[in-house]
């Protein structure tokens, strides 16, 4: 059965994936000319990924997923957003590049694909919409190949104790949200309800170990990803900086794990 949390996100995903192809934050337009999408957290922690297979969780629409294809990888990558798996094997066909794009919950995912991966990678702004961090966990281990790097890079958890007004960091209730603000077109409302969960990062890393994987880094950042908001600024075209500059908390983390 669908999780009923898990198909209103879907169907909010549906409704924002045409906005973020088009703009200009994700660069669509460039990466089809041959940029990259990838960052340097994430690159420099895999490494020289060639003719690995790489198993690419909650992948939008495919960005990432194409520019893993162009560092030598084999790429398979999965969404629970039926239109953002269409725009990913548009996105395939334009730049032609050969990956496998499944549409699935990645909690519903095992028996989906009946094969292993060297590599399972996830990135920004994922483990917000993943309601059972410990099944999750399960299916990362499940897809790994043994000796295979699990690797992510996400926003830091402890960021809602500094929104306004706070939120629960130790929160088990699901955080609803209505008529919320697109994150790249501040003028754009969604118009169907947001379901997020709140994951210390003590529960990611448990929930991976409890799965059957060695946690072998973490790192932390007082940096983010994209443009949070007016003021912020970039050094470099790839991660963000309040107005303040770097800040006193984390903003995002890194986990790397071994099967």
């Amino acid at each position: 059965m669908p999780h009923p949390d898990h198909e209103k996100n879907r169907a909010a995903w549906n409704e924002m994936v045409d906005l973020h192809v088009n703009h200009p934050e994700y660069r669509t337009k460039e990466f089809l000319e041959g940029r990259s999408s990838l960052k340097r957290i994430e690159l420099e922690a895999l490494g020289d990924i060639r003719g690995l297979r790489l198993l690419h969780l909650m992948c939008q629409f495919g960005l990432d997923t194409l520019s893993w294809v162009r560092e030598g990888a084999i790429v398979t990558g999965v969404d629970i957003s039926d239109k953002s798996i269409q725009r990913a094997n548009e996105l395939k066909i334009k730049s032609g590049l050969e990956a496998e794009f499944i549409r699935a919950d990645v909690l519903d995912l095992v028996g989906v694909i009946d094969r292993k991966f060297d590599v399972v990678f996830q990135s920004y702004g994922t483990h917000v919409w993943i309601s059972d961090i410990a099944r999750w966990a399960e299916v990362v281990a499940h897809y790994l190949k043994p000796g295979g790097t699990f690797f992510m890079v996400d926003d830091h958890p402890i960021g809602v104790i500094f929104l306004d007004p706070p939120q629960d960091y130790f929160s088990k209730e699901p955080e609803r949200d209505t008529n919320a603000v697109d994150y790249c077109d501040w003028n754009y409302r969604i118009k169907g309800e947001l379901v997020e969960w709140q994951h210390p990062l003590s529960e990611i890393i448990n929930a991976l170990i409890d799965a059957g994987l060695t946690i072998e880094h973490v790192e932390e950042y007082n940096y983010g990803y994209y443009n949070v908001a007016e003021g912020w600024y970039s050094k470099d075209g790839e991660y963000w900086y309040p107005p303040g500059g770097p800040t006193k908390y984390p903003l995002m983390f890194s986990l790397k794990a071994r099967k």
